[in-house]
């Protein structure tokens, strides 16, 4: 799956100059965290976060006078200033796997998206890619149950054994993958739509598989 699919196009940008009450202002009435930040071509030169304006500002712990000389030089401040330079994103042919290792390797919250000239014609947050992987394994599918056994045999054809066995008993499987595991049995979780679980849970069990359970 791409991102493409799932990210915000034409994502709402800044330019350097901005003072920083202004792109504040931005980011609390769009209730978004991130702001990338271009140029004149609208290429990307950086970005600024709700966590970066927040901590540009002064502590209220501090005395009146002193807040309010801090507070005079934040509000002539440009977020050209304060903005992260070295700023992760992703093509616009990047998958949902190249995201989540960007967002593993960087810690960050949101990926802009760029055309090869830098150009920036998307955002790609971490709720995205949340709301794609929901769909990717059907979790968002009300109908549907998640069930997962053990491959004990560690046979080549045991994804086709279990969609043969479904089929054979008019189940219908969304999803079906199996992840293999260095010690132990590999796990093979599979998502179908029934409204008897327990039927599908014995014809699985009578042809020799494990269920897994926490």
């Amino acid at each position: 799956m791409f991102i493409a699919d799932y990210m915000t196009a034409d994502p709402l940008t800044i330019t350097a100059d901005v003072l920083v009450p202004e792109a504040r202002r931005l980011i609390d009435d769009n209730h978004f965290r991130h702001l990338p930040v271009v140029d004149e071509e609208k290429k990307l030169i950086g970005v600024v976060t709700d966590r970066d304006l927040r901590s540009a500002y002064p502590s209220t712990a501090i005395d009146d006078e002193t807040y309010g000389k801090i507070f005079a030089t934040v509000a002539a401040t440009k977020i050209g200033d304060i903005m992260s330079t070295n700023c992760s994103c992703v093509s616009i042919e990047a998958t949902l796997d190249d995201a989540l290792m960007v967002f593993d390797r960087d810690k960050v919250g949101a990926l802009p998206v760029v055309t090869e000239d830098d150009v920036v014609i998307g955002i790609f947050s971490m709720r995205d890619l949340t709301a794609a992987y929901k769909k990717l394994f059907g979790s968002a599918e009300a109908s549907s149950s998640l069930i997962a056994v053990l491959d004990e045999t560690k046979s080549h054809n045991s994804l086709s054994r279990i969609a043969s066995i479904l089929e054979e008993n008019d189940v219908q499987c969304t999803r079906l993958i199996k992840i293999g595991l260095k010690s132990g049995f590999d796990r093979i979780y599979m998502r179908v739509e029934s409204l008897k679980v327990g039927n599908v849970h014995k014809h699985l069990q009578d042809s020799g598989f494990t269920l897994l359970k926490p």
